[in-house]
């Protein structure tokens, strides 16, 4: 039986599924204690049961974004964040070759020290 995470990826086009793929795999391999479900029907990632980051797309575009709840907080020395939300934000990504691999895990420990700060 398919879980609901596998079955979001494989609903994705076969572009956005490779990229999805491997930032979930990313994502989860920088801590144990991160999980990933799905909620607002995206892909969504937990640390100790309170979402940090997500992975959502529309129809309309031909790329994924990883997007961060908390993200205004992170260190973004690059300037890669887009958005204009009061404190999420998202990287667009179209292929694997454009993920900024040690930039998302380097995000991903300081969205989860920012949640440990509670």
């Amino acid at each position: 039986m398919e879980t609901a995470v596998q079955q979001f990826l494989l609903k994705l086009p076969n572009e956005k599924r490779e990229p999805a793929m491997f930032i979930r795999e990313l994502v989860l391999s920088a801590n144990k204690e991160i999980t990933d479900s799905i909620k607002w029907r995206q892909l969504a990632f937990s640390y100790k049961k309170t979402s940090f980051a997500f992975v959502y797309t529309y129809a309309t575009v031909n790329y994924i974004n990883l997007g961060f709840f908390k993200a205004v907080e992170l260190s973004d020395p690059q300037n890669l964040f887009e958005g204009t939300g009061k404190g999420m934000r998202h990287i667009k990504i179209r292929t694997i070759k454009e993920i900024p691999i040690a930039q998302v895990k380097k995000w991903v420990k300081e969205a989860i020290s920012l949640l440990q700060v509670k």
